[in-house]
C-alpha cells in the first residue's frame, strides 16, 4: 500500500472516530466496535501513539447533534462598542455602557484561547472563580477558543443566572451562529452543551468582544491563557481536524 493511500485510509478512520455514534464502522449496538485489518490497526496505532493520544481523546460529534443557528442570541456587531467607528480609547468604557444597559443581570463569564511556541491553553474567568488548561498542541487557536466556552460553560456557570460569555473570537462566535451539521465537531459539542443549559430553562448569550482594547474581562483572560506552565492541567481533547492536517503536512514535507 502506497504512502498516500495509507495516510487516506487513516484519515478516514480517524473521520469516522470524530463522527461517533453515528459512523456505521463503530457503531454496533450502544458499543463502539472499529475492527480494522492488522496492518490498518498498526498505523493507526503508531498515528495516535506519535500524537501521544488516545482515540478517545478525539472530539466526536454530541449525541444529540444541534445544528440550529437561533439556539442562542450571539453578539457581533449589535453594540456601540462594536463599531470601528469607535476610537479604541472609550471602547472599554462604552462596554461598560452596553453591560449595563442590556445585560444588568446576567451572569458574566470571560474566555480566551491562546497558541505559542510553548503552549496552547485556554482560559476562563467569572467573578467568583477561574480557570486555566494546557491542551493539546496540534489544535488550532479556533479550536482553543471553542473549548475554552465549553469548558467554562462546565466549570464556571451558575444555575440561577442566564449567562453572558465574553469572547474575542469571531471567527468561533460567528462559527456558531453560522452552525450546520457539517460545523466543527467542537462546534457541535458547545451547541449541544448551550442546548443543555436552554432545556433547564437557562438563556445563554455571547458576545463579541475586540482583543486588547482594554476591556477588563478579556485582557484577564488573555493574561490567564498566556500564564500557563508545565504544571498547568492538561486537558486531553484533540479535533479531528487537527489531526488530519498534521496527516497531510507530514506527508507533503516527505
Amino acid at each position: 500500500m502506497s504512502v498516500k493511500i495509507r495516510r487516506l485510509a487513516i484519515q478516514f478512520f480517524i473521520k469516522q472516530i470524530a463522527t461517533h455514534p453515528f459512523s456505521p464502522l463503530i457503531h454496533t449496538n450502544d458499543e463502539s466496535n472499529l475492527q480494522l485489518v492488522e496492518k490498518d490497526a498498526e498505523s493507526l496505532r503508531v498515528t495516535f501513539h506519535s500524537l501521544n493520544c488516545i482515540p478517545d481523546h478525539v472530539i466526536t460529534l454530541p449525541v444529540l447533534p444541534h445544528s440550529n443557528p437561533n439556539l442562542c442570541e450571539i453578539f457581533l456587531k449589535d453594540f456601540r462598542f462594536l463599531s470601528k467607528e469607535i476610537p479604541v480609547s472609550i471602547i472599554a468604557t462604552s462596554f461598560t455602557e452596553c453591560i449595563q444597559s442590556f445585560f444588568p443581570n446576567h451572569f458574566i463569564i470571560a474566555t480566551d484561547g491562546s497558541k505559542s511556541h510553548c503552549y496552547t491553553s485556554i482560559a476562563g474567568l467569572s467573578n467568583i472563580q477561574q480557570l486555566s488548561y494546557r491542551i493539546h498542541p496540534l489544535n488550532s487557536v479556533f479550536t482553543a477558543e471553542v473549548l475554552a466556552i465549553c469548558q467554562a460553560l462546565d466549570e464556571l456557570a451558575v444555575p440561577e443566572k442566564d449567562i453572558l460569555i465574553l469572547s474575542d473570537s469571531y471567527s468561533a462566535l460567528s462559527s456558531l451562529k453560522n452552525i450546520t451539521f457539517h460545523s466543527p465537531k467542537v462546534i457541535q459539542r458547545l451547541a449541544s452543551k448551550i442546548h443543555v443549559k436552554k432545556s433547564m430553562n437557562q438563556n445563554i448569550s455571547l458576545l463579541w468582544v475586540p482583543g486588547h482594547s482594554g476591556i477588563f474581562w478579556n485582557e484577564k483572560a488573555d493574561s490567564l491563557a498566556k500564564q500557563v506552565t508545565d504544571s498547568t492541567s492538561f486537558l486531553e481533547w484533540i479535533a479531528s481536524e487537527a489531526i488530519i492536517s498534521n496527516l497531510k503536512k507530514n506527508s507533503q514535507s516527505k
